[in-house]
């Protein structure tokens, strides 16, 4: 019996690295390719690429790793129907209920996976993340040396730089200050640099001109000028620190320290409550989709339906499990007092998949 355990363990296993791999490639492209283009834009250097890069894999890998294991059981399962192997397993003494224990092992050891990832490495790599495009959006240089685009920093404000020299050196500057009531500024230079000292960010341009309209009595002021300074903080205000969010930091800490989390950032309390009972809940999908789709597919092909269909059937129930926890964490945002209802999508699959299978604990 020890032999035929670790034979189908092993079964299990190949198809589940495989699926990872291919399952998380795909998605980091997907996820990784965005990114790399507003880096491009923003002209970060090759090490801050391969940052982002590193740190995307993570968060990839906590949405594939139950994906993975739930297709890995069926391919596995499907392999031992199809060729007939479950025939010599169960003819030697192998009943359903053994093929269960190996199935819910194999789904506790991807749990472990998740837990470490979830708990250890995705926290770390997800405030990284995002703490590197903060900085970026931080960056005035970068900022305000984007050619060829206009900008709104915030209501009001129209910036636009028509082409860079070098580092912190503009040509073509319109700057436009819509935001008091009675008049609207319009700065404009053939150059100009960002001077930073101490935080404290000026935008100096020479050979320019100062227009500035009346909003009540329709006239227009026009004054050339050498050179004029103007005091980016005054009307950019800069977030000095980067606050975590809810998926940056890890379950237990977002349930224990909720509310002193939330005095420190714009997210409330709730927020950081259903994101850990989100991922703490996540952490049940691995066992509960394992059973689901091993012995679902073992215990309906007894029945005799088409394996195709009884797929379809599998994969339908796993998604609406999904699904179905990202649903309730909106639902915990709410009304956090009802933590525990998130926890129910997967313990619901595994108590009925349990239940048939003990209906059916002969094979056909």
């Amino acid at each position: 019996m020890k032999v035929i355990s670790k034979y189908l363990y092993v079964e299990l296993l190949k198809p589940y690295l495989i699926f990872s791999f291919t399952f998380i490639t795909i998605l980091w492209l997907v996820q990784i390719l965005p990114k790399l283009e507003g880096l491009v834009l923003n002209k970060q250097p090759l090490a801050t690429f391969l940052s982002v890069a590193i740190h995307t894999i993570p968060q990839v890998a906590y949405f594939v790793i139950p994906v993975a294991a739930f297709f890995s059981t069926l391919y596995a399962m499907n392999k031992l129907v199809s060729e007939t192997e479950i025939v010599a397993i169960t003819s030697s003494g192998f009943s359903i209920f053994s093929f269960a224990k190996i199935i819910f092992i194999f789904g506790l050891t991807v749990s472990l996976i998740l837990f470490l990832i979830t708990f250890f490495v995705l926290p770390k790599s997800a405030f990284k993340l995002q703490s590197i495009f903060f900085d970026i959006e931080q960056n005035f240089s970068t900022k305000f040396i984007d050619s060829g685009q206009f900008l709104h920093p915030i209501s009001g404000v129209t910036i636009y730089v028509r082409d860079k020299l070098e580092e912190n050196q503009m040509t073509g500057v319109f700057v436009f200050d819509d935001r008091n009531d009675n008049y609207s500024l319009l700065y404009s230079a053939k150059e100009a640099a960002i001077r930073d000292n101490n935080n404290i960010r000026d935008l100096i341009m020479q050979d320019g001109e100062l227009q500035i309209a009346s909003k009540n009595e329709k006239s227009i002021v026009s004054v050339r000028f050498d050179r004029f300074g103007i005091n980016l903080n005054s009307f950019i205000p800069e977030t000095m620190y980067y606050a975590a969010s809810p998926s940056d930091v890890s379950p237990f800490t977002g349930i224990m320290r909720s509310k002193e989390l939330a005095e420190l950032s714009d997210y409330s309390y709730s927020e950081y409550l259903a994101e850990s009972h989100m991922k703490l809940a996540s952490l049940l999908s691995p066992i509960s989709l394992c059973m689901l789709g091993g012995l679902g597919l073992i215990v309906f092909n007894s029945e005799r339906y088409r394996t195709t269909v009884i797929v379809i059937f599998l994969s339908l129930v796993a998604l609406v499990m999904q699904v179905a926890i990202i649903s309730l964490k909106s639902l915990l945002v709410l009304n956090p007092d009802t933590f525990l209802i998130i926890y129910l999508p997967p313990l619901v699959v595994f108590v009925v998949i349990l239940l048939v299978v003990n209906l059916n604990d002969t094979f056909a």
